[in-house]
């Protein structure tokens, strides 16, 4: 199953462009992630972004004067990440590894973070502990998690179902994988894997993601302009019942004991 995924989040980061300036959905979505994000940072350290993908989140920090590094166990991802940072002229630390065995020493770094991560695991409280491990004491980890629900981004996603299955699957598509979670059951992880002070809020009601939308630049640009400026209204929403059920993701933290 592993190399599945591997096979998968290969093929979906090849070729991959730079990301960190471009004008997307999920853009906005991340830079609201770093304004929470802000709030609860240390005001300086080294982090380690577990399952980096193009390492957009880490790329932002680093131009904030944190010293980071992408890890992920994908070549192409790690490329994309290393494009994003040229692009931004920023440095980091680029590692390939395994989120089950981090190649990292115990109690080494400030901060963990993943986004859109631990949901492709059945079982991601091993990587968990794994990420509590590396971070010192009083350290903060970061996760958000895109679980398998209903939200209204991804109301639309039957459309794209639809074309795959009309067209046929995607090379490696059979390797992706998504679980449920629910606010409850991220805090027991957070829990078993060793943090406190743990917070965790549902987020992202934003609107759907239109496939045949997003094949016009000026229509794309048009709709992501308009939830741009009225980012206020949407992130009004997160922490309330309408998040709970519209929401993309839920935003999680926690701290490593002293």
């Amino acid at each position: 199953m592993e190399d599945q995924a591997q096979r998968f989040w290969d093929a979906y980061w090849v070729d991959q462009g730079v990301t960190v300036t471009a004008r997307t959905m999920t853009q906005i979505l991340d830079r609201i992630k770093l304004g929470y994000l802000r709030g609860i940072l240390p005001t300086s350290g080294r982090c380690l972004e577990v399952g980096a993908g193009s390492g957009r989140l880490s790329c932002w920090l680093a131009q904030g004067g944190y010293r980071t590094v992408c890890m992920d166990f994908s070549p192409n991802a790690l490329k994309a990440a290393q494009l994003n940072y040229t692009s931004a002229t920023v440095t980091g630390g680029f590692l390939a590894g395994d989120g089950f065995a981090l190649p990292v020493q115990d109690q080494s770094l400030d901060i963990v973070l993943s986004t859109g991560l631990l949901e492709h695991f059945r079982d991601p409280t091993p990587i968990v502990r794994e990420m509590v491990r590396v971070l010192k004491p009083g350290g903060l980890f970061y996760s958000d998690i895109v679980p398998k629900k209903f939200s209204l981004f991804r109301s639309l996603d039957w459309l794209g179902s639809l074309k795959r299955s009309m067209i046929g699957s995607q090379k490696g598509q059979e390797g992706y994988y998504e679980r449920a979670f629910t606010s409850a059951q991220i805090r027991t992880l957070l829990r078993e894997g060793g943090l406190t002070d743990i917070t965790v809020f549902p987020a992202g009601v934003v609107p759907p993601y239109v496939p045949l939308l997003y094949r016009s630049e000026r229509l794309r640009d048009i709709q992501v302009s308009w939830v741009d400026k009225t980012q206020r209204l949407w992130r009004g929403f997160d922490r309330t019942w309408v998040a709970e059920w519209l929401g993309f993701y839920y935003f999680a933290w926690g701290i490593k004991p002293s």
